[in-house]
Protein backbone atom coordinates (compact mmCIF):
# COMPACT_ATOMS: atom_id res chain seq x y z
CA UNK A 1 0.00 0.00 0.00
CA UNK A 2 2.96 2.22 0.94
CA UNK A 3 4.44 1.68 -2.39
CA UNK A 4 1.16 2.59 -3.83
CA UNK A 5 0.55 5.48 -2.07
CA UNK A 6 4.38 7.02 -3.49
CA UNK A 7 3.74 6.21 -6.85
CA UNK A 8 0.57 8.00 -6.78
CA UNK A 9 2.23 10.79 -5.19
CA UNK A 10 5.00 10.41 -7.90
CA UNK A 11 2.51 10.97 -10.57
CA UNK A 12 0.96 14.05 -8.89
CA UNK A 13 4.20 15.54 -8.89
CA UNK A 14 5.14 14.65 -12.48
CA UNK A 15 2.10 16.06 -13.52
CA UNK A 16 -0.37 13.25 -14.20
CA UNK A 17 -4.15 14.05 -13.87
CA UNK A 18 -4.57 15.55 -10.11
CA UNK A 19 -8.01 14.26 -10.16
CA UNK A 20 -7.42 10.82 -10.17
CA UNK A 21 -4.04 11.28 -7.83
CA UNK A 22 -6.14 12.78 -5.20
CA UNK A 23 -8.84 10.13 -5.96
CA UNK A 24 -6.32 7.25 -5.76
CA UNK A 25 -4.98 9.12 -2.28
CA UNK A 26 -8.40 9.46 -0.99
CA UNK A 27 -8.78 5.89 -1.10
CA UNK A 28 -5.70 4.93 -0.26
CA UNK A 29 -6.03 7.04 3.21
CA UNK A 30 -9.49 4.75 3.65
CA UNK A 31 -7.79 1.87 3.43
CA UNK A 32 -5.82 2.54 5.90
CA UNK A 33 -7.99 3.89 8.15
CA UNK A 34 -9.96 0.80 8.04
CA UNK A 35 -6.82 -1.65 8.59
CA UNK A 36 -6.39 0.12 11.54
CA UNK A 37 -9.81 -0.36 12.93
CA UNK A 38 -9.39 -3.86 12.22
CA UNK A 39 -5.75 -4.18 14.02
CA UNK A 40 -7.49 -2.06 16.90
CA UNK A 41 -10.80 -4.60 16.82
CA UNK A 42 -8.42 -7.49 16.90
CA UNK A 43 -6.31 -6.25 19.80
CA UNK A 44 -9.28 -5.64 21.55
CA UNK A 45 -10.17 -9.39 21.57
CA UNK A 46 -6.51 -10.33 21.87
CA UNK A 47 -6.65 -8.66 25.14
CA UNK A 48 -9.95 -10.13 25.97
CA UNK A 49 -8.18 -13.57 25.28
CA UNK A 50 -5.87 -12.97 27.94
CA UNK A 51 -8.05 -11.85 30.20
CA UNK A 52 -10.24 -14.44 30.10
CA UNK A 53 -7.07 -17.13 29.99
CA UNK A 54 -5.70 -15.60 33.24
CA UNK A 55 -8.90 -16.13 34.99
CA UNK A 56 -9.26 -19.70 33.96
CA UNK A 57 -4.84 -20.41 35.15
CA UNK A 58 -6.09 -18.63 38.55
CA UNK A 59 -8.38 -20.77 38.89
CA UNK A 60 -7.32 -23.75 38.17
CA UNK A 61 -4.24 -23.16 40.07
CA UNK A 62 -6.13 -21.85 43.44
CA UNK A 63 -8.30 -25.78 43.12
CA UNK A 64 -5.08 -27.85 42.68
CA UNK A 65 -3.07 -25.81 45.26
CA UNK A 66 -4.67 -27.45 48.53
CA UNK A 67 -4.51 -30.64 46.92
CA UNK A 68 -1.16 -30.64 46.14
CA UNK A 69 0.51 -29.59 49.52
CA UNK A 70 -1.63 -32.20 50.67
CA UNK A 71 1.36 -34.65 49.76
CA UNK A 72 4.43 -34.79 50.73
CA UNK A 73 5.81 -35.38 47.57
CA UNK A 74 4.36 -32.52 45.11
CA UNK A 75 7.15 -30.31 46.30
CA UNK A 76 5.76 -28.45 48.17
CA UNK A 77 7.21 -26.86 52.10
CA UNK A 78 4.90 -28.70 54.87
CA UNK A 79 3.39 -26.54 57.49
CA UNK A 80 4.89 -26.96 61.01
CA UNK A 81 1.96 -27.52 63.30
CA UNK A 82 0.79 -24.73 66.02
CA UNK A 83 1.33 -27.37 68.56
CA UNK A 84 3.72 -30.09 69.42
CA UNK A 85 2.25 -33.47 68.80
CA UNK A 86 4.95 -35.20 71.49
CA UNK A 87 5.93 -33.16 74.01
CA UNK A 88 8.89 -34.28 76.31
CA UNK A 89 7.54 -34.40 79.89
CA UNK A 90 10.75 -34.61 82.15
Amino acid sequence: MLLRLRRLRAGERTGGDVTATTAGISQMQADIADIRAEMRQDFAALGDELAALRRHMNDHFTSNRPRCCKEPAAGCPQEAPAYDPNPIVY
